[in-house]
């Protein structure tokens, strides 16, 4: 079977050139000069590899890459550009990206820069598809128990755990295992989208229905017809988007933006929220309702601290995974080194043992890991601002501790953004505010 390609980019001579340079490699390429209309296909389809452009109209290429590793996060990316720098480089293999390839390049360091991705792929495949199946202490037995039991069904299910538990394993795995498993999964994070989009996001929109409607969408109730739809960090979603979701679960219809068609619905919805919900109905924050409805089957995952026995597992699963990914030759991981990973508590759960091991790896190169190449916070440094000084009101002794923790997880991340907001369990947005509320950047 051919490798199907995408490639973006709004240089339409370039564009075409591209196309024919892989058409003659053998692959399926399709092309857009348009950055939208891309992603639609890509949302839609089965693709191996996408190649954009960074600046584009419309969207930008780091713009595409964080929505498309949002839907799809092990599609490989390559980005190009004329106007490259080392941060916007950095920036983008943080972000996900594959590779870059800095304009002008010869088509012989295209075509390898492509094949280089496609063959690291393939050799982590094989292992890609295991993640949600690690673990094997008795409470995550429960936990693939209701699993299995739930998976011919098609029932709404509700997934609990803090935030790097593994909610969107759990539910791919889920989706995997039912008759839908051979039509879409489309996920979604509902803190990331804009009240005032809620509708043309999920519902989709008809050309000229508002302002920047420049043609009809899909939303993601359509792209997911026939799948599931893992609706992730459903407690942030504010009131006003609650009901409009809970009409298209009670009567399985809804209505696009600026459409007087209304469309029938067949999709299973799967949602997860590190929040308790029946808290959050108590301080009117979440309607009850909805919680009955997004809640026939509960899952409870468990903090990764709650089953140690299961770290060494993932963190071997983990090092054969990156290791592959980067190309480094680690052989594994020495007593003091999986010592070190079972006896720490991971307030970032299982992402941050990821990401924690992804940096090892990357930077070891080859060899056996060391607990020496674990780059983790010092528990003794909390301890230490923990004390309190009396002389100081609470307010600031409280800052004090946040910011801390906050530089803690940005050195965790390796100052990756999104992962320390992950570790944390804040949106981007939260964690910006943050750090221009106390001053942090890299620099010091």
């Amino acid at each position: 079977m051919k490798s199907r390609v995408v490639i973006i980019d709004d240089e339409v001579k370039l564009l075409k050139a591209l196309k024919k340079a892989l058409e003659l490699e053998d692959f399926e390429v399709f092309d857009f000069s348009e950055p939208g209309a891309g992603f639609e296909f890509i949302c839609r389809h089965d693709v191996n590899l996408v190649i954009s452009d960074i600046r584009m109209n419309g969207m930008s290429g780091i713009e595409l890459l964080g929505k498309i590793k949002q839907r799809k996060p092990d599609l490989s990316c390559i980005l190009m550009t004329a106007f490259s720098s080392v941060d916007t480089a950095v920036t983008a293999v943080k972000l996900g990206a594959s590779d870059y390839l800095l304009k002008p390049f010869e088509l012989a360091d295209f075509k390898n820069a492509v094949y280089k991705v496609l063959k690291n792929r393939i050799k982590a495949t094989p292992v890609a598809g295991e993640k949600e199946l690690i673990g094997n202490s008795e409470i995550m037995r429960q936990v693939h128990k209701i699993v299995d039991s739930i998976s011919d069904t098609s029932s709404t299910v509700l997934i609990y755990g803090e935030s790097g538990t593994g909610k969107e394993l759990i539910a791919r795995s889920i989706h995997r295992s039912s008759r839908r498993k051979d039509k879409p999964f489309i996920a979604v994070n509902c803190s990331a989208i804009p009240e005032q989009l809620f509708e043309s996001e999920m519902f989709g929109h008809k050309k000229g229905s508002f302002t920047n409607a420049y043609a009809d969408k899909s939303g993601l109730f359509k792209e997911a017809e026939g799948g599931t739809l893992f609706l992730d960090e459903i407690g942030d979603l504010p009131i006003s988007c609650q009901a409009k979701l809970l009409r298209v679960l009670q009567d399985g219809i809804f209505k696009p933006v600026g459409s007087t068609q209304q469309l029938k619905s067949d999709v299973r919805i799967i949602a997860a929220t590190n929040k308790t919900l029946r808290k959050e109905v108590a301080a009117a924050n979440f309607r009850e309702d909805l919680l009955y409805r997004i809640n026939v089957v509960e899952i409870e995952l468990p903090p990764l601290r709650q089953r140690r026995e299961d770290i060494r597992e993932l963190a071997v699963f983990f090092i054969k995974f990156y290791a592959a990914r980067h190309d480094r030759q680690i052989s594994g991981g020495s007593e003091d080194f999986f010592e070190t990973l079972r006896t720490y508590d991971w307030p970032g759960n299982i992402r941050q043992l990821e990401n924690c091991i992804e940096r090892a790896v990357i930077m070891k190169r080859s060899g056996e890991l060391r607990a020496a190449d674990l780059n983790l916070p010092d528990d003794s440094n909390l301890d230490s601002i923990v004390q309190f000084d009396g002389g100081q009101p609470l307010a600031e002794t409280i800052n004090r501790i946040e910011e801390n923790i906050i530089l803690q997880a940005l050195e965790t991340a390796d100052w990756n953004y999104s992962r320390a907001a992950s570790v944390l369990g804040l949106t981007r947005q939260s964690l910006h505010y943050k750090l221009k509320k106390y001053g942090i950047n890299k620099d010091g």
